[in-house]
């Protein structure tokens, strides 16, 4: 026993570190021959590929195969015959071989043949280990290196471990190598972004929509979108994605140029005919006519008010998010609606809240846009507003106790311009976007006592902290 232990531990690394079945069985042979007792050793397997190289001892199991062999095969267990002895090698659920021996008594070389069987056992599941992860390892890696995002991972310093082909196109370069050299700093067009980046990523560990203006190898602007994290490896990595958004770049500063030029044009001949129709309405017309340019007054104004509305689409997101006191924001739109609630007998109440939120640009015109619905629309006698914490939302409802809204509705009344609706659908729909893309949503419903409609409830829910920024 100690002997064939010993001579166990000679062979052990080599058995365990095999990079085939076959050699895993060629080195369980040798073992098995050079143990005391053993006269007659073979090994039987169940998968031809374990034949390959191997010398004679090693067999295909068939139905000539001995009986114990067959029968250990079968059974999974140690079968002992005379003088002679099958043990099965069982990798996971399934019998792989089965170690055979003829010459002393079985009962003499069972443990040690089952500690050999095991050593096999275990050296062809991490064999089978080393394929998966192998196979594993090249399919993600032919992932990452075919995916359209250029992925790195570097130091802190900026020098490239790993970078795929994506991310060699990206900044123009011929090769990894090339890349490598260069190293990431170099391919920012403003080095404080590169501090700045650093410093946020070991503030907050990641970075997500992370817009960076790089030089390409030929110094051709480029914009990438990036998402990244801090991770350790042995050190202090960054692992990260950058999406190529210099052409969409392009495609939206242009439309933002024409939208602007648009707006602007359109704007100053609203400005003139406003003028025209202001001296239209000094020379003394009719009932009839002062109600038409009124009318078209009317249609001027809407048309300015429209411009203005797709202008704030446009900035929004230029913005910069700051804290928002929601008693102040409330107060100040109920002082500047407090004429127009007046002149319509409705009385308008808010109680403090004591909350501040991480303001998404354009909020007040949100509250300020529902408000004036509700005081121009509702017919209604009384407005309650009120404001409160659930959990890191901060949820506004604005309650009248007017007229209501149907449910053909309520159910899109912020998905597009409403027809024949009390409200204004495009100031809905411009207040249910502001809000989305802050975090944020709106619900709105009606208020039901008694089985009837008793008015209407708008609640806005916007993030107590949101990070709306680049």
């Amino acid at each position: 026993m100690n002997r064939g232990l010993e001579l166990m531990g000679n062979i052990l690394n080599e058995v365990i570190l095999s990079e085939s079945a076959g050699k895993i069985y060629g080195s369980i042979l040798s073992l098995m021959k050079e143990m005391p007792d053993f006269d007659e050793c073979t090994v039987y397997v169940m998968r031809d590929e374990a034949l390959n190289g191997n010398p004679d001892g090693i067999i295909s199991f068939n139905q000539d195969a001995p009986e114990v062999v067959s029968k250990s095969a079968e059974e999974g267990k140690e079968i002992c015959g005379i003088d002679e002895i099958a043990v099965p090698v069982i990798v996971g659920e399934e019998v792989a071989g089965v170690l055979y021996a003829r010459g002393a008594e079985p009962d003499n070389k069972k443990s040690i043949l089952k500690t050999v069987a095991n050593l096999a056992a275990a050296s062809i599941k991490n064999l089978e280990i080393k394929k998966e992860m192998a196979q594993s390892e090249k399919k993600y890696r032919s992932i990452i290196e075919n995916a359209v995002e250029g992925i790195y991972m570097s130091t802190l310093d900026g020098r490239i471990i790993e970078a795929n082909s994506s991310l060699v196109k990206f900044f123009g370069y011929n090769s990894k190598e090339e890349l490598k050299e260069a190293g990431i700093p170099t391919t920012y067009r403003n080095p404080e972004e590169r501090k700045e980046f650093i410093g946020r990523i070991l503030r907050e560990k990641k970075v997500k929509n992370y817009e960076i203006e790089y030089r390409r190898k030929n110094g051709e602007l480029a914009i990438g979108n990036e998402f990244a994290v801090l991770a350790e490896n042995g050190e202090k990595v960054i692992q990260g994605i950058i999406h190529d958004v210099t052409e969409l770049k392009k495609i939206q500063r242009e439309v933002e140029f024409y939208n602007a030029l648009l707006r602007h044009d359109m704007w100053n001949k609203n400005q003139v005919v406003m003028g025209y129709l202001e001296l239209l309405s000094d020379t003394g017309l009719s009932e009839e006519q002062r109600n038409f340019v009124e009318r078209a007054k009317l249609a001027v104004k809407n048309n300015m008010v429209l411009i203005d509305n797709v202008k704030k689409l446009f900035t929004m997101g230029q913005r910069a998010a700051e804290q928002v006191d929601v008693d102040e924001t409330i107060e100040d739109i109920i002082n500047q609606l407090l004429h127009e609630a007046d002149k319509r007998g409705i009385s308008i109440y808010y109680t403090p809240s004591g909350i501040k939120i991480d303001g998404i640009p354009l909020i007040k015109e949100v509250f300020y846009n529902i408000l004036l619905n509700a005081i121009f629309h509702s017919h209604c006698r009384n407005i309650r507003i009120g404001a409160r914490r659930d959990k890191n939302f901060c949820r506004i409802t604005i309650e009248d106790d007017g007229i209501g809204i149907s449910p053909e509705i309520q159910k899109d009344i912020f998905m597009r311009k409403v027809e024949k609706s009390r409200r204004n659908g495009l100031g809905l729909y411009l207040s249910g976007k502001i809000v989305e893309m802050g975090g944020g949503s709106i619900e709105v419903k009606n208020r039901v006592e008694g089985g009837n409609i008793k008015g209407t409830i708008f609640e806005v829910s916007v993030p107590i902290q949101n990070d709306f920024k680049r």
